[in-house]
């Protein structure tokens, strides 16, 4: 006797909820994208802005994907396409048009556009190869190798924005190039930066904590053109922080345990 076995179709019909991560990322990449249109009209606050909001989204996609169980192969590729293009193009082509095309010799300021967005590229994929590795994600939870790009992004961006209010100098676009060059070389760099996923706070310092960040995105929304040169700063400054409490205490007592 012959059992029937029912053939479950896929169905055709996809939840909404599981695209909106997707519509997110689509949208720091559009922001990305009207940043570059933006710098060519010299309308260099609102380029900055958006690159920075990007940078937000880029933050929001991938917490809310899984917020929603609605991570995905295509919502991964769909990411690092945006990325490349927000953190990677975009900056770029805003600080060059800022500053970098006032260096006279023929082609050394498209050079350096062109070796900040290669150490784009370079800096995704590896990201990316990590993420099979299960070492690499062990890793990942805690520190990131080489600077994150909407990091290396909001840093390329800072000389500029520090330029709006906090300081009233124009920088010469040879230091601008090789700013940029060595933010090109920290993304690539296996300098271990801090991740900040798994950051565990003392109860006795919860209050503190959340005074400090109102505090900040109040300075943000305030003061925005000079909060965000001292928050690149810091983190500039965290960055031997982070490396010396990697070998010092991760790569010794954590990593190697998990080999």
């Amino acid at each position: 006797m012959k059992v029937s076995r029912k053939r479950h179709k896929p169905s055709l019909q996809v939840p909404i909820q599981k695209l909106f991560p997707n519509m997110i990322t689509i949208l720091g990449l559009c922001l990305g994208i009207s940043a570059v249109r933006y710098s060519i009209d010299s309308k260099w606050q609102i380029a900055a802005g958006l690159i920075i909001v990007a940078a937000f989204m880029d933050g929001l996609d991938g917490k809310i994907a899984r917020l929603l169980n609605s991570t995905s192969p295509f919502g991964a590729q769909l990411d690092s396409l945006a990325d490349i293009v927000s953190f990677g193009v975009a900056p770029s082509i805003v600080i060059y048009t800022w500053s970098l095309h006032e260096i006279p010799y023929k082609g050394v300021g498209w050079a350096v556009v062109l070796f900040y967005i290669t150490c784009s590229a370079l800096r995704l994929a590896r990201f990316n190869v990590q993420t099979t590795d299960k070492l690499g994600a062990i890793t990942a939870q805690y520190y990131f190798t080489g600077i994150p790009m909407p990091a290396a992004a909001a840093l390329a961006l800072t000389p500029m924005i520090s330029s709006f209010e906090l300081l009233d100098i124009k920088f010469s676009p040879w230091i601008i190039a090789a700013y940029m060059f060595v933010i090109g070389i920290l993304m690539v760099s296996s300098v271990p930066t801090f991740s900040f996923k798994k950051i565990n706070i003392n109860r006795k310092y919860v209050t503190l904590m959340l005074v400090s960040v109102g505090l900040l995105i109040a300075s943000m929304v305030l003061e925005p053109w000079i909060t965000l040169p001292i928050v690149g700063l810091t983190y500039l400054l965290l960055i031997p922080l982070s490396t010396f409490h990697y070998y010092k205490y991760f790569k010794k007592n954590y990593l190697n345990n998990h080999k």
